[in-house]
């Protein structure tokens, strides 16, 4: 018999609709998990397990009816940037007193309104500045594949607790790479979505749209499907992200592009991206080499620098070096210097795109490092030295474009996954693209010693 954590929360939504499982069982059967591994990885900041359960008996009440939402009794649990009811919130941060909720932010009273249960916060780098999960007020996020790698960030701790089966499926958001960079080393897949797709509570903060909420999830049907939840739409509904997700792509150009912009790519990952283009070939598409995209992190960094020193906090000394540099160097960044760097970059993608229908390259520019691995490090030296897991992924939030993390293969104990880039608007094009290579691939994967 199937475990009930291996079963894809579609099937999940689908048992418990059809009344051949209860979600107060599953439920129970998550929380029963978590107690017993999340301290080898701290994927969550705080469990909600009262609460979870009587949200998951009132779900069982009243299941089968027609106003139910297509995730029906089903866990999930919110990163712990954004805001739940009656459920305090920090942001990874000292820098902020714990912050209570009266209400559901808007992507939490999305995913609530599809009928998930809430079964805690998880972990999130500070602000989420950083793609590793390691703030001071808790310890890091460690990886399910390896405890001495990172998880990646800043969405680790939902990427780890889905690997770690602690959860079926969860949303995450991503400035420049936070959900990808993190389904990557964990061996999960990540999308985020088009620039203003999805809702966004942060976005009064983010004057150039750089950052967005998609989902993280075991497989490419169930972030589609989540997908549609947090932009307002039904799984099932014409013209759905979970349709293009059962719908066998169309022949493309794509443009394999393997040399980081910011000068090193470990081979291995230069490896699974050249194995993916391989395998779309056999598919029936052309795949053609990209040498170049002109870009720099003294670039990049000018546009994310304003971006944090927006977000306010009340004891700025009790923020950790980086963020607190980071934020410092943003006070010194017009609006239109921003700008301007922004829309040169973006420019510059596209110009790499060329008469490509959608990019392929490495999800991540180098292996997980070490937890810890920049610790002792200046603060600027630490994040440039950070900077290069998200090489690849920082374009597409510059250029507001749909971009999945999809798993590829496994090296040396560790996945490694590949990033379908694609063009504005185009969400529908990469997911079924991203659907195809999943499909090549076969099965999900599995972190040693997950039971």
């Amino acid at each position: 018999m199937t475990e009930l954590h291996e079963l894809s929360a579609l099937e999940q939504a689908r048992r418990i609709r059809e009344k051949a499982l209860r979600s107060e069982e599953l439920v129970e059967h998550y929380l029963a998990r978590i107690t017993r591994l999340e301290g080898r990885y701290t994927p969550f900041v705080r469990t909600l397990r009262n609460r979870a359960l009587l949200a998951a008996r009132h779900a069982d009440r009243h299941r089968g009816e027609a106003s139910n939402g297509p995730f029906w009794g089903v866990p999930t649990a919110i990163k712990d940037l954004f805001f739940v009811r009656g459920v305090l919130s920090q942001l990874g941060t000292r820098a902020l007193p714990p912050i209570p909720s009266p209400v559901d932010d808007l992507h939490a009273r999305a995913v609530r309104d599809a009928g998930f249960v809430i079964v805690g916060k998880t972990t999130t780098s500070e602000l989420a500045l950083l793609p590793v999960v390691e703030p001071d007020i808790h310890a890091p996020t460690r990886n399910p594949w390896n405890v001495e790698r990172t998880a990646g960030g800043s969405s680790g701790g939902a990427a780890a607790a889905i690997a770690a089966r602690l959860l079926p499926i969860a949303p995450g958001s991503d400035g420049a790479g936070s959900i990808r960079i993190p389904a990557a080393y964990c061996g999960v897949y990540g999308h985020k979505p088009s620039k203003g797709s999805v809702p966004n509570p942060n976005e009064d903060l983010d004057e150039l749209g750089m950052t967005a909420i998609g989902p993280l999830a075991r497989t490419v049907e169930d972030g589609a499907a989540l997908l549609d939840v947090l932009r307002g739409h039904r799984p099932d509904a014409s013209g759905s992200f979970l349709t293009a997700a059962r719908t066998r792509p169309p022949r493309m150009t794509i443009g394999l592009f393997v040399r980081s912009p910011l000068g090193r790519t470990d081979a291995a990952c230069v490896e699974a991206a050249e194995q993916a283009a391989h395998a779309l070939e056999r598919a029936g598409h052309r795949v053609v080499p990209v040498a170049h995209m002109e870009a720099s992190l003294d670039e990049f960094m000018p546009i994310y620098q304003r971006l944090l020193s927006r977000v306010p906090v009340l004891f700025e000394s009790k923020l950790q070096p980086v963020t607190k540099w980071f934020r410092e160097r943003g006070r010194t960044v017009s609006a239109e210097t921003a700008r301007a760097l922004h829309d040169m970059l973006a420019a510059r993608t596209l110009e790499a795109m060329h008469d490509c229908d959608l990019l392929l390259t490495p999800a991540t520019a180098v292996l997980a490092p070490k937890v810890f691995a920049t610790r002792d490090l200046s603060a600027e030296t630490a994040f440039r030295e950070l900077a290069h897991l998200g090489a690849f992924t920082a374009a597409g939030n510059i250029l507001g474009a749909p971009a999945s993390s999809v798993p590829w293969s496994i090296l040396d104990g560790m996945p490694l996954g590949v990033q379908l880039l694609g063009r504005p608007g185009e969400d529908a094009r990469v997911i079924a693209l991203a659907r195809e290579l999943e499909s090549v691939r076969g099965g999900t994967f599995v972190p040693p010693g997950i039971a």
